[in-house]
């Protein structure tokens, strides 16, 4: 199985090699973040401003956390398998893209859409299908108690939706679904990724992709 996005980046920013454009991406997103107002931050995102000791915005990321410090800035992960730069470049995208809802009427609506929905999502939806139908099935052909330790693991819990369906949040304002479809006599089985229909006013679609590559390739790795 080829590696998902969030390895081959991780790979290139631990060895150093071809890593250039996600270190300036994360020094850029850093420079962008300082112009945002820390308590704006905490509240567009879900997190929770402290201003004890480092003044920092901590927020949940799946089963762990990731934290912005501000003095300096710099973003720090709760687990190592997540103390990755993908990761850290994945969160300041969101905390930005968070920052701009603030005076709007933006929330998270709990009506499921597909990445063809999302902004963008009509170029990546068919390719996004198509790449990760192989991994959602294997999920899926898992028995149902090996499923449950795995989405328990990585912080997520069992939906109504479907024939088996198990939810997750990227962060507290970004909700994703992954269900399953068991088919009958007239339809074939089938597996969907779902998002929040407010998803693009979070996170760019190319970090919505990233994201759902780096969970579903976690929740197949330990197959």
């Amino acid at each position: 199985m080829a590696p998902d996005e969030h390895a081959l980046w991780d790979e290139r920013a631990r060895t150093g090699k071809n890593a250039e454009e996600i270190e300036k991406a994360y020094a850029q997103l850093l420079q962008a973040i300082k112009r945002v107002d820390p308590l704006t931050i905490a509240e567009a995102s879900g997190g929770n401003y402290k201003g004890d000791g480092i003044p920092r915005v901590e927020i949940t990321f799946l089963h762990s956390w990731l934290v912005l410090e501000f003095l300096p800035y710099r973003v720090r992960s709760g687990h190592p398998e997540i103390d990755t730069l993908p990761i850290k470049v994945l969160m300041l995208q969101h905390l930005l893209a968070a920052a701009e809802n603030v005076g709007t009427t933006v929330r998270v609506m709990g009506t499921w859409i597909d990445c063809r929905s999302l902004q963008h999502g009509a170029m990546l939806g068919a390719h996004f299908a198509r790449s990760t139908a192989d991994i959602l099935n294997r999920f899926f052909k898992l028995s149902r108690e090996e499923r449950l330790l795995r989405v328990f693991r990585w912080g997520g819990k069992p939906l109504d939706l479907g024939d088996a369906a198990y939810g997750f949040k990227f962060f507290p304002r970004l909700p994703v679904a992954f269900g399953h479809w068991f088919g009958d006599e007239e339809f074939a089985p089938f597996s969907k990724i779902l998002y929040d229909v407010s998803a693009s006013n979070y996170m760019p679609t190319h970090g919505l992709v990233a994201l759902t590559e780096f969970l579903l390739h976690r929740l197949i790795e330990e197959e």
